[in-house]
C-alpha cells in the first residue's frame, strides 16, 4: 500500500527509477559476450610427444608408459589414457569438474619434466596444453585466386594477410590450411655420394652449419660499441647449389691420418626449388583452395 501511494505522490521519481532500470538492462545487454557455444571446461589435459622413425609398441614402452606413471600422481585425476601411434605419444589425463586446471597443468608440466632426460635423445620435448574448447575457429575464410598458381597464393596468404587477421581486436589467432608451401629440396645422389666417399649426414650436417646466423663477437670504438654476427641464409635455390663444403677423409694417405676433401653440392646432389609433399587439403566447391581458421580470444565477441 505505501509503494503505490509512494508511485501516485512521486510519479517523477518513480518514472526515473523506471528509466535507469532500464538503461543498466540495455547496457548489460549490449555488453554480454556473444557466443556460439556456452563456455565449458571438461578438466582435460594432453601431453603430446613425438619420436620420429619409431613403432607404435617402441613409442609404447618408452615414451607413454613413463610419463603415464610420472603424471599419475597429480591430485585431482579421474582417468589417464594414452595413444600410441607411429612416432607419436598423446597422454591425455582427465581431471575432476572441481579441480582447479590452471594448477593441474603446472603440476603436469613438472612432472612430465622430471621424466624429459629418462625419455630416448631422439625424442622432442614434450609439449603439455590444455584442451581448450572455446580456442576452436569459430570463422572459416575460403581463398583462391585465378591469377596465382598455389605455392604464389599460399606465400601471400602467410606473409601478408595472416598477420592482418591476428591484428584485429578479439582474434586468437589465424592459421592456414591447404595450399603448396615453397621448400627447397636436396636431391642426393647416391652414386656420386659413394665416388666421394662421403655419407648423407656430411652432406645434411653441411647445409645445417651454412645456414645458421651465429653470434661474431663485438666491435668496441671510443664512443660506439657494435654487435657482429655472421649471416649464413640463403636467398635462393642457386646459392644453395653453389655451397662448398669439406669433409674429412680417414683414407687419405697410406700414414694412416685423415685428410679434407673439398665438394660442391651440386656435385652429389640436385637442388630443386620446389614444394613441400601436402598432409592436408582445403577445397570450395571441389575446387582446390587455400582456408584461413580465424579463433577468437577468451575475451574477444564472436559475432
Amino acid at each position: 500500500m505505501g509503494l503505490t501511494k509512494s508511485a501516485i505522490a512521486r510519479p517523477v521519481f518513480v518514472l526515473m527509477l523506471m528509466l535507469g532500470a532500464i538503461l543498466i538492462g540495455y547496457m548489460s545487454y549490449n555488453g554480454m559476450r556473444k557466443e556460439l557455444n556456452p563456455e565449458v571446461n571438461f578438466g582435460s589435459i594432453s601431453v603430446f610427444t613425438a619420436y620420429p622413425g619409431a613403432g607404435p609398441e617402441e613409442i609404447n614402452n618408452l615414451i607413454s608408459r613413463p610419463v603415464e606413471s610420472a603424471v599419475s600422481g597429480v591430485n585431482g585425476i579421474r582417468e589417464v589414457t594414452s595413444t600410441s601411434r607411429e612416432g607419436v605419444s598423446i597422454v591425455s589425463i582427465a581431471f575432476e569438474l572441481e579441480t582447479n586446471m590452471d594448477t593441474a597443468l603446472s603440476d603436469v608440466r613438472s612432472k612430465v619434466d622430471q621424466v624429459t632426460n629418462a625419455l630416448p635423445k631422439d625424442a622432442l620435448k614434450p609439449t603439455v596444453s590444455k584442451n581448450d574448447f572455446s580456442s576452436q575457429p569459430v570463422l572459416y575464410l575460403a581463398v583462391n585466386s585465378t591469377t596465382l598458381n598455389s605455392r604464389d597464393l599460399r606465400d601471400l596468404v602467410d606473409k601478408q594477410l595472416i598477420d592482418k587477421f591476428g591484428q584485429i581486436p578479439g582474434v586468437s589467432s589465424a592459421d592456414v590450411i591447404g595450399g603448396d608451401v615453397r621448400e627447397i629440396q636436396v636431391q642426393v645422389k647416391k652414386d656420386k655420394l659413394l665416388a666421394y666417399g662421403i655419407g648423407i649426414n656430411d652432406v645434411q650436417r653441411a647445409v645445417s652449419q651454412a645456414t645458421g646466423n651465429i653470434p661474431a663477437g663485438r666491435i668496441v670504438s671510443p664512443s660506439q660499441e657494435f654487435s657482429v654476427r655472421v649471416l649464413g641464409q640463403f636467398t635462393d635455390a642457386s646459392q644453395v647449389q653453389n655451397m662448398v663444403f669439406t669433409v674429412s677423409d680417414n683414407k687419405g694417405n697410406s700414414g694412416g691420418g685423415s685428410s679434407t676433401k673439398t665438394v660442391r653440392l651440386s656435385d652429389v646432389a640436385t637442388i630443386v626449388d620446389g614444394t613441400r609433399e601436402r598432409t592436408a587439403y582445403s577445397r570450395l566447391n571441389g575446387k582446390d583452395n587455400i582456408t584461413i581458421a580465424i579463433s577468437k580470444a577468451r575475451e574477444g565477441n564472436a559475432v
